[in-house]
């Protein structure tokens, strides 16, 4: 898991590593080749890949392989599921005179949306919350207790939800899900990610012998403002860190023999 997450902060458009990477390769190359024109176009296309990275239609354009005609359940799909099946995506934890206290990422708090929504509109199946102590640096409680607890806030009653503990990768999801599964004789049941995790979550899950049916949560609450296309923000870095990570991921499963 360590490797996991350098892996994750390398590749992140905003990442400290990366960015002084740059700028120390661009100020030695100018310091032994003053003349070159070289470093000079390397930190150009740095700083317009890193402008096109964090804007709306930069980040959009870059997820658009990951969430093309991705999109959420309707009424009439949920319709007779036994079960959502909704996957973690992070948590924070902190911890102060030994008392821990926990909130989910903005990501896992959508996908907890998602898979109420899906869940009344299916006619209240079971809810499985798939997600264990992925980082235990950062993570001290497991991700699918946190929630559970969001989704009883979020109108889903507690006898209707199942934790999967176990869960520390998009790879672990369909062997930890599968006993749940099994011992409440599901047989049809929705998944519910993120739009840019969705088709690699999805590709484990078949590997593994299942069929689910992809939900998508929200990309940012939807009381927010639309963001503007050309104008930097922190969201869109964020959705275009997401979506690199996972084009990586997609590789290294598909070297592992995982999807």
């Amino acid at each position: 898991m360590k490797t996991t997450s350098f892996i994750k902060e390398l590749i992140r458009f905003d990442s400290p590593i990366t960015i002084v990477a740059v700028l120390l390769a661009v100020t030695i190359w100018l310091w032994r080749r003053p003349s070159s024109a070289g470093p000079r176009r390397l930190l150009a296309a740095f700083v317009v890949i890193f402008y096109a990275a964090s804007t709306r239609a930069g980040a959009a354009l870059l997820a658009l392989g990951l969430v093309h005609g991705l999109r959420p359940l309707d009424a009439r799909e949920a319709s007779g599921v036994d079960a959502v099946v909704v996957l973690g995506g992070g948590v924070e934890t902190v911890s102060a005179a030994g008392v821990v206290l926990g909130q989910l990422t903005t990501s896992t708090a959508l996908r907890v949306l998602e898979g109420a929504r899906v869940y009344k509109a299916a006619g209240t199946p079971l809810v499985v919350v798939s997600g264990g102590v992925a980082n235990p640096r950062h993570e001290l409680r497991p991700e699918s207790a946190l929630m559970a607890a969001a989704l009883a806030e979020a109108g889903v009653p507690s006898d209707r939800v199942l934790q999967d503990r176990e869960a520390k990768t998009t790879h672990d999801h369909p062997r930890t899900v599968s006993p749940l599964l099994t011992a409440h004789q599901v047989r049809r049941f929705v998944v519910v990610t993120s739009p840019t995790h969705m088709r690699r979550a999805l590709a484990v899950f078949r590997k593994a012998g299942f069929d689910p049916i992809p939900s998508v949560s929200l990309v940012r609450s939807e009381q927010l403002d639309p963001l503007p296309w050309l104008w930097p923000n922190d969201e869109s870095i964020l959705l275009s860190n997401s979506a690199v990570y996972d084009y990586f991921a997609w590789v290294e499963y598909w070297l592992r023999g995982w999807v």
